[in-house]
């Protein structure tokens, strides 16, 4: 049995691409799910719902503490988080419907930081990446020998309050430095995602996957 809970929309096909969502802090599955309808028809679709309550309905992957103006995290647990999400994702691509090559992850928020840790931590596992309103946060990315091939997509709002966004921009440079392509966009919004942002991210998955 899986450790994670998930909901799921399944694909008859054999070897359908699979798309996994990952939400952000204090959310749950039916979060990104909610965007369903605007993935290809032909998608195995997985929303998880991370391990960590907060309360009712509301769940983290790992623990944020707040000091003044500060934020601390816990980077132990977040990856390790990491980690079994990958043996969650290599179990998962055993089934006969999903193409193991052909993997997105959709991360918001810190679903958005566990999708740059995973893709860079276990290079050759993820095709896509699209990371939302997230960061990156180098004490997660586990080195190797190898530069991923991810497709990566970014996303921010420039008026985010929640994570900011010149931040999120200057995380950046862990690619850069390690010759890591990407494509990042902004967006005249807060911590979230709108219209635009909407379909330039279903046009780019469409392009992509």
């Amino acid at each position: 049995m899986s450790k994670f809970f998930f909901i799921e929309r399944k694909s008859k096909k054999i070897n359908s691409p699979l798309i996994i969502l990952i939400h952000g802090y204090g959310s749950n599955e039916r979060d990104l799910f909610s965007l369903i309808d605007y993935f290809p028809n032909d998608a195995y679709v997985i929303s998880l719902r991370a391990p960590k309550e907060l309360f009712n309905d509301s769940y983290a992957w790992y623990d944020i503490y707040l000091d003044g103006n500060n934020k601390f995290y816990d980077h132990k647990t977040a990856a390790l988080v990491r980690d079994e999400l990958s043996h969650f994702i290599v179990d998962i691509s055993k089934n006969p419907n999903i193409d193991a090559h052909n993997i997105t992850l959709i991360g918001f928020s810190q679903g958005a930081i566990i999708s740059h840790a995973i893709s860079f931590s276990y290079p050759e596992q993820i095709k896509n990446i699209m990371a939302l309103s997230g960061v990156i946060d180098e004490k997660i990315m586990k080195k190797t020998n190898l530069i991923p091939k991810t497709n990566i997509y970014i996303s921010h709002g420039t008026n985010d309050n929640v994570i900011d966004y010149e931040m999120s921009k200057e995380s950046l440079n862990f690619y850069t430095k390690n010759n890591i392509d990407f494509q990042f966009e902004s967006y005249n919004q807060g911590h979230g995602i709108n219209q635009e942002n909407l379909e330039s991210m279903i046009k780019w998955l469409k392009g992509n996957i």
